[in-house]
């Protein structure tokens, strides 16, 4: 497993982890994203979808596993900029470890986006 791999693995956990968080903190509410839970829940089976055939390809370093990698790198990106720059709320996203998945994330995202477009051909 390369540093790479590493990298996608925890970047994506933490994608995750905020995601489960997200559905506590009500976020279809926060962003008014219409349906309610129902359709939070079903956006977000192409994204997991997304995540897991991205583990498979960024193994291999293929092209499109390397653009997946960049992909998710700036997933790993999008919570801090929603909810630390764009929609600060004090009631939501602001435990302790919220914040550390937050601001792990943006780290794993940046190293994961940096290395992914290294090894892009």
């Amino acid at each position: 497993m390369n540093l790479l791999t590493i990298f996608y693995i925890i970047n994506a956990t933490l994608l995750l982890l905020h995601e489960i968080e997200s559905a506590y903190e009500r976020e279809w509410e926060i962003l008014k994203i219409p349906g309610r839970i129902t359709f939070f829940l079903i956006l977000h089976i192409p994204i997991i979808l997304i995540l897991f055939y991205g583990l498979l390809e960024i193994e291999k370093q293929s092209q499109i596993g390397l653009w997946l990698g960049i992909i998710t790198g700036i997933g790993g990106m999008i919570p801090f900029l929603v909810h630390k720059i764009f929609v600060k709320r004090k009631e939501s996203f602001n435990l302790l470890i919220s914040n550390i998945i937050i601001f792990a994330n943006v780290a794993t995202g940046v190293v994961t986006f940096i290395l992914s477009a290294r090894f892009l051909d």
